[in-house]
């Protein structure tokens, strides 16, 4: 962000209290005077108004309406009076014709030279008057007032009635309120001229005042708080940097800023005893650290062979030794498992066609994924072997609390997902790897089930897995089996029949095992030929 002075933003806070105060005031101040000059303006042209009715009477009221028609000639030729008309009630202009002296002569009679002389001054009406505020002047008996524009100039008009009073009936008769309405029209035009010279005059005066008054408040503002807030600023930087003997000066009058200053040096003597104290203790931190640094690279070291190692520890094996190091729960014992052999079918046709590293690559690939589904299912990778796996299932890992898990059904479903795992992975990567299909074997029945710790006390190493008929026909089921089918025998196929649909193989003869076994392939979801 653009860096802004301090004495630009005191300035400008200035300007803008100057502005607000002395504009408000000089603007309140033009409207005043601007409403004053209306005002009278507007007062003078009422009493000339008045003057002029009064002097239209006068002569009326001496039977001279000759010397009326004369005034009234004279005032409007006048530049003193720029707009005068008088109507009469009907809205014609009066003083023109002769209707008025034919009524008066009727009414009251008039004197032969007044009435010749009237009738010598005959002149055709001007516009009939209809407007609005004659109108209202006409019904209301009252004054209509109002500024009108005309050719771009403004005029206070004045729509004066002039009632029909009872010593004027005798002439005009007693049928009608009002004889004539007097119009006046001013031009506001010299008045909105000096209002317009008395605004420039204010503004201009408020202008000097604000740039005068800004000035020697700006310059007091520098003074006093920005040149103090420099020197404490610059002492501040000299602190940043390390110069912990640097101080502020506290002389002149006690404020807010020497407050300031003085805080500011007891922060830099405060520093100065902090260093002093953090030197010797980072001489004691040195070699502490050293040792934690070369402790920290064993731990590191410690860690990634953990990690490195329970990649070919199954979890259960790993569960019981982190609660117990002696490992004396994984002593071996008889319990009812589940164990599923699965290989690559047409593996040793397959290490034919492909490269070692692109085999070894599709077998790392492929069974790595398997893994995480065996997991899923709580089993237990017992060994790999190129191109196969041994899983065990069992009801409950030794150490485990809650209920037993049927490991029939988890080892069934661990396989399918697998037989979908494979699919899916021979689309991902087809053209990259030929596509692979399974065999796979499950059988269900005790088994001799723990672990062993092999070596001496300078080597050592734990297995687990499972021994005896039931991990040996498990893999004779998964060699039985055809690329991509799931063969189980009779146990296994009890425990989950109300789940899955069996086909059965019928009885066959296996080697090593003296009495032939009867073998059921798992059908797919969707496939319901030849279902026991």
């Amino acid at each position: 962000m653009t860096r802004v002075p301090l004495t630009v933003k005191i300035g400008l806070v200035i300007l803008a209290v100057l502005i607000v105060g002395f504009g408000a005031s000089t603007v309140l101040t033009i409207q005043q005077e601007s409403a004053l000059l209306v005002d009278q303006s507007q007062k003078a042209a009422r009493r000339l108004t008045e003057a002029l009715i009064a002097s239209v009477e006068s002569a009326m009221l001496q039977e001279r309406p000759d010397v009326t028609r004369m005034l009234i000639s004279d005032l409007k030729s006048s530049s003193a009076v720029p707009g005068l008309d008088i109507y009469r009630r009907n809205g014609v202009e009066a003083f023109t014709d002769l209707v008025t002296l034919q009524e008066v002569e009727k009414n009251a009679g008039l004197e032969k030279g007044v009435f010749d002389s009237i009738s010598k001054m005959a002149r055709p009406a001007g516009p009939a008057m209809t407007g609005p505020l004659f109108t209202r002047a006409v019904e209301t008996l009252q004054t209509q007032e109002s500024l009108e524009q005309r050719d771009g100039t403004t005029f206070f008009t004045v729509h004066r009635p002039v009632l029909n009073q009872e010593k004027c009936q005798g002439c005009h008769g007693s049928d009608h309120k009002v004889r004539a309405v007097v119009r006046v029209a001013t031009s506001m035009e010299p008045v909105f001229a000096e209002v317009r010279k008395q605004r420039n005059r204010q503004m201009l005066v408020g202008l000097l005042t604000i740039v005068a008054a800004g000035g020697v408040l700006w310059v007091a503002m520098r003074q006093v708080v920005v040149q103090p807030i420099r020197q404490v600023a610059s002492v501040a930087r000299r602190i940043g940097g390390g110069d912990f003997a640097a101080r502020v000066s506290t002389k002149g009058p006690r404020d807010e800023i020497g407050d300031l200053g003085e805080a500011i040096n007891e922060m830099s003597a405060g520093l100065g005893r902090a260093r002093d104290d953090l030197s010797t203790r980072n001489a004691e931190l040195a070699s502490t650290l050293e040792s934690l640094q070369a402790s920290r690279r064993q731990v590191e070291l410690l860690q990634q062979l953990k990690g490195e190692l329970s990649k070919f520890v199954p979890d259960a094996v790993k569960a019981l030794l982190e609660r117990n190091p002696d490992a004396t729960e994984l002593e071996k014992r008889t319990e009812e498992v589940s164990v599923l052999f699965l290989d690559i079918a047409g593996y040793t046709k397959l290490s034919e066609q492909v490269p070692p590293d692109q085999l070894n690559h599709l077998v790392q690939t492929y069974f790595s994924s398997f893994l995480e589904i065996i997991r899923a299912h709580h089993g237990d990778v017992n060994e790999t072997a190129g191109d196969g796996l041994m899983v065990i299932f069992q009801g409950k890992r030794r150490g485990e609390g809650g209920e037993e898990r049927d490991h029939a059904l988890n080892a069934t479903r661990a396989a399918f997902a697998i037989r979908q795992k494979a699919a899916a992975l021979n689309d991902e990567y087809a053209g990259v790897f030929p596509a692979v299909s399974l065999h796979m074997g499950i059988n269900t029945g005790q088994a001799l089930v723990g672990a062993t710790k092999l070596g001496g006390a300078g080597s050592q190493r734990w297995t687990f897995t499972a021994t005896g008929p039931t991990t040996n026909i498990a893999a004779r089921f998964a060699g039985a089996a055809e690329g991509g089918d799931i063969v189980v025998g009779q146990v296994t196929a009890d425990r989950i029949a109300s789940l899955f649909v069996l086909e059965s193989l019928g009885e066959r003869s296996f080697k090593n095992v003296s009495q032939p076994l009867a073998i059921y392939r798992v059908i797919p979801p969707g496939v319901y030929s030849k279902i026991t």
